[in-house]
Order: C-alpha cells, then structure tokens, then sequence
C-alpha cells in the first residue's frame, strides 16, 4: 500500500523519461557530427552557476541504472572511467578498461536502434579514441584538462551547422527514440538483451512481468544513510532470504514499480516544503493524492509566518467550537499520507506511516494547536503556537541530546491526535526539575499539549490561570494549587528580601513538585512571615499578596488534604507545574497592569 501510494504520486509529480534520474555532470565533451573533438582543450567544465560557490557538477537528467560492484554502464553519461577508460589512482586498470568497453557497446548499441545522428556521433569519437595515450586519433595533439578527475561524470555535447548544439543524454533534448530505447533496455527487453530474467507480480503495480533482482534507483537523503542512497528493498544475505529468493526478489517489484516510488520518495527529500527532519536519524515526509495548497510544514515548521497563523486561527476555531473542517470519512481524492524515515547504513527504515484523511488532519491539526496554547509568561495571549522542534528540544537540556523518539511522537500527535507518550511528559518534567523549577513557556505548552491530548483536560481549559479547574481527581487538583502557591510564596519573598542567592523555588521545587505535604507547612509558616515584614515596610504591596496568598490557601481544602496521595504521580507533577507557571504570569501580569496604570496617571 505505502509504495504504491508513492508510485502514483510519481506519476503526478515526475514527468522525467522512464530511467532517467539526476546526476551532477562535471564535464562535457565538444564533438561535431563526425565525431570530431572541438576546441583544445576539447573538454568543457559544467559549472553549477545556482550554488554559492560555483563549481563543476551541474545538475541535469540523464539515463540512469542502479549498480554496485558489477560493470555496469549508463547510457551516454558516465563516469571518467566508463566514458574514457582513465582509471582513478586506486582503480584496477583491466577491470576499468572492461567498463570503458560495455560502455562503448552500448552506446553502439544505442546508436544502431535509434539511428540518432547525435549518438552515431558519440560512436564516432568512441572509436576514434586510445584510452591509453588519452587522445583521440582525429585530433592526436589535443590533451585532456590537467584537473581532469575521472570519478567525475562527463557527458558529450553534439555541435552541427544546423542549429543549436546538443547533449544527447540530457532529457531536455527529447530525443525520444533514444529515451524509448534506454526504457526498453532496462525493462529487459531491448536489443541484446535475453527473455530469462524473473517474472511475477510486481507488489507495487500490481501487474505481471519481470521482476527486479535489484531496483534500479537509491534513496537519498535519509538521515544516517550512505550518501550514495538507501534500499527500501533489499536482502543481501542469507538471513533475508526466503523460498530461495534473495536480493530484491523477496518483495517482487518491477523496475517500473521501483522507479516510481523511488523517484517519489527523492522528490519529497528534495523538496523543502514536503519533509521535516528533527534530530539526527529520523526525516518525516508527507504527500496527498491530488494537489493542495494545505501547507503541512509551515504548520510545523514556521508557525509564526502570517499567512500559516492565519489558517492555524482557523483551525484552532473549528477545534474549540467542534466545528469540523471537512468530513472526516471522504473520497480517496483526499486522502493523505506520511512516512517516518531512518536509515542503517545503505537500507532505509520505515518507522512510522500514516494513511489518513486531509479533512482529518486538519481537525487534528486544530486540536493540536488548542492544546499548546497557553498564555506566555507575562501572561499576555500567545502570539503563534511554537514549532515542533521547539516543543521536541524543550525536554532536553540541550538540543544535541534529542533522541529520535520525541519529534516522531510529537508528529504522529499532530497529524493523528495520537496520545503523547508518558515517557515524554516524565521527560520534561524531571527536565523542570533539575533545572530548578525552571518551567519556560514552551515546556508548559508541552504539558498542556500532552494533558490535552491525553483528555485529563478539555482542549479549551488551562489557557490560563484557572482559580477552580475541572480536574476529576483530587490528587490532580491538590497539585494544580500546590503549584501555584509554590510561586506565590516565591514572590513574597522577592518582595520582602529583594534578590537573595538561593529562592524558595531553588531551594524547594523539587520536594514540594514531589511530595507536598513534606514542606508545605514549613513553607506557609516562612511566607507567613515574609508577609509580616511586608506589612510593616510596604503595607500597599501586602495587600495584595496576603489576598492572592489566602486565595491559593483556600483552594487547598480539609477534604483534599485527607486524601492526599503521598507522592504526586507524574501526570500530578506535570499539573503541578502548570499551576507553578499559571501563577507566574499572573503575577507577572498584574505587576505590569499596575505599573502601566500608575504611568498613565
């Protein structure tokens, strides 16, 4: 199902000739039509003026096939070895002189089925040419270009009185009788070729025909992965092997079938917009059956760009109010899928993929952004939900040590409203706690996200400071308040001590974040008397902590405290948290509001 969801968006997507793929080219050899070398040198560098720092390699598309350790040429571009016969310094000169040599067949072959004047020519110049001496008995006295590397790929470049001059490999001269011809020959049934490879039904098409023993294009860019490219199918060792079939013939797919999906996956690594990869090992990709301007990876990515918070506004309205933005059950139109990938070395892994609905993701995306939307720590509205890899780095304490685990759970959540991992919400809140108390606006949106998904509370709740909230369990609610006290106590303090080198918070977080009751006392008896001092030196700044510090007191009830877990579990010290940073940011916010009051009179 996912590679044949990826053949068709090849089709949609890919419109190259069958076997054709990119490939930097760092040379082009100038020849007439009589296979003639042009200029002296003859050989011209292929720069690619699009990077910063232009260099030869320009992109274009050209035949391809896979190979690996067996000779095995590409179609009229090549490497130096294949093209030239010139070995790398670490090459085995005999075995390079047999690759020049199928290329040159080929290449024969090529020019005899399609009777392109083009190709005749690069025949003309392959014939005339000594790999030894490294010249060309039509023009003895031309050398190659001193930087010449023969692990670069050279293709020929075709000048005729006629018109324009001409690179009969790259796509964009459209020979199609050479294009046909280079389909054929891979599919097996071309000339030269023999009618005994495998046949069955390919996994992918579903068709019957011959099946490939080795697929004939790489995955690139997968993180972890050999720059060369991965193998979504492969089995090269005994252990993989099954009923006698080995290599790609454990999962039956044609060259067609592995094309498509093949080239599908590069377009999606490729294209900026269609993947996000967090973390070191793990890249997600993401496409849809018919075209959409729905941006998944501004969602995710780039929250804070205009037009995305615009549509995120929208969403999160749809999630608040249960307003759908589509229906959820569709036609196959709109069908949407993602793949988690990661790679070992030259195979690529499919963690994680979703086949889902584009009106689903939406609602899941809405519901998504409602979770995380807390007010910031002035206590002010929250401007644009924060990034995924901000909310994945957030429970680290640095971003070097994300494990892959935490993006791959955070984007199944998004796109699915799949419950966040307890192992998450364990992470940041043991991050909080060796921090300090240390609890920044992106870690509390990552606790009301996880609570909110988790459905301990509604998707509309803990926005903000919440004097009663609708938490079921006693313990739940014991440490919302608890939270909040620890804070305000803090800010007592602040206010009758001024800066001191070791604050409540610092001191007594992690006791009171755990285990309450052991403290709670202590620490009511220590405000109480902090409060004193305030009395008699600021009576107007006592007035309104001694109200908001018997307010919290009073939500903590008998009742309550009777039932009191002995530790807080750690869905309780997440709460417990939130109440921590409710509590800052109201306090952060009346201060302001009083300081801006007084300045205006």
């Amino acid at each position: 199902m996912l590679l044949t969801e990826l053949a068709n968006y090849a089709e949609r997507i890919d419109d190259t000739p069958a076997m054709y793929g990119s490939s930097p080219v760092s040379w082009l050899i100038e020849i007439d039509l009589e296979g003639r070398p042009i200029g002296n040198p003859f050989f011209t560098p292929f720069i690619n003026t699009s990077a910063k720092k232009q260099k030869r390699g320009r992109r274009i598309t050209v035949p391809h096939i896979g190979r690996t350790v067996g000779i095995v040429p590409k179609l009229l571009a090549d490497t130096g070895e294949y093209v030239l016969g010139i070995p790398r310094s670490t090459s085995k000169p005999d075995r390079v002189k047999k690759c020049h040599e199928a290329f040159k067949q080929l290449a024969t072959i090529c020019a005899s089925a399609t009777q392109e004047i083009a190709v005749q020519a690069i025949v003309k110049f392959l014939d005339n040419w000594n790999s030894e001496t490294q010249r060309s008995s039509l023009a003895p006295t031309v050398a190659l270009p001193t930087d010449f590397d023969p692990s670069e790929v050279v293709t020929f470049r075709v000048h005729s009185s006629e018109g324009d001059p001409v690179l009969p490999a790259e796509d964009k001269a459209k020979l199609v009788t050479v294009q046909q011809f280079w389909a054929r020959y891979t599919a097996g049934t071309g000339e030269g070729d023999t009618d005994d490879r495998p046949r069955g039904w390919c996994l992918v098409t579903g068709n019957y025909g011959v099946i490939e023993q080795r697929l004939p294009f790489f995955v690139k860019g997968v993180p972890g992965g050999q720059p060369s490219g991965t193998a979504l199918v492969s089995a090269n060792s005994a252990a993989f092997e099954s009923f006698g079939l080995a290599n790609s013939l454990t999962s039956p797919i044609s060259r067609e079938g592995g094309e498509r999906y093949a080239k599908a996956l590069n377009h999606l690594l490729a294209d900026r917009t269609a993947h996000l990869r967090i973390g070191q090992e793990v890249v997600y990709c993401w496409w849809t059956r018919e075209a959409t301007d729905f941006d998944i990876f501004a969602f995710l990515d780039t929250p804070s760009d205009e037009q995305a918070q615009e549509e995120i506004k929208a969403l999160m309205t749809a999630a608040l109010t249960g307003k759908e933005t589509g229906a959820i059950e569709t036609d196959d139109n709109e069908r949407f899928f993602a793949i988690a990938l990661t790679a070992n070395n030259a195979r690529a892994v499919v963690q994680n993929w979703i086949d889902t609905t584009l009106p689903a993701v939406k609602q899941h995306l809405g519901r998504w952004f409602a979770g995380q939307n807390i007010v910031d720590p002035f206590g002010e509205p929250m401007a644009y939900p924060f990034r995924l890899r901000a909310l994945a780095e957030s429970a680290y304490r640095e971003p070097k040590e994300l494990l892959d685990r935490t993006p791959t759970a955070l984007f199944l959540a998004a796109l699915t409203d799949k419950t966040l991992p307890q192992e998450l919400l364990a992470r940041v809140v043991r991050r909080i706690r060796a921090d300090g108390g240390n609890v920044t606006h992106v870690r509390a949106a990552l606790i009301k996200l996880s609570l909110t998904l988790g459905d301990q509370i509604a998707v509309n709740d803990m926005e903000t400071m919440t004097p009663n909230p609708d938490f079921a369990d006693v313990g739940d609610r014991l440490a919302y308040h608890c939270g909040r006290l620890l804070a305000q106590i803090d800010q007592v303090q602040r206010a009758a001590l001024g800066k001191v080198n070791a604050t409540i918070v610092d001191r007594y977080y992690g006791t009171m974040s755990t285990q309450p009751m052991y403290v709670l006392g202590l620490l009511i008896k220590r405000a109480e008397a902090n409060l004193a001092t305030i009395r008699k030196n600021k009576p107007g700044v006592w007035v309104n902590l001694q109200a908001d510090f018997e307010a919290i007191c009073s939500q903590i009830r008998k009742e309550d405290l009777a039932q009191r877990p002995k530790t807080l579990s750690m869905q309780q010290q997440s709460i417990f948290a939130l109440g921590y940073y409710h509590q800052r940011a109201h306090n952060s916010k009346q201060a302001r509001d009083r300081q801006a009051k007084t300045t205006s009179n």
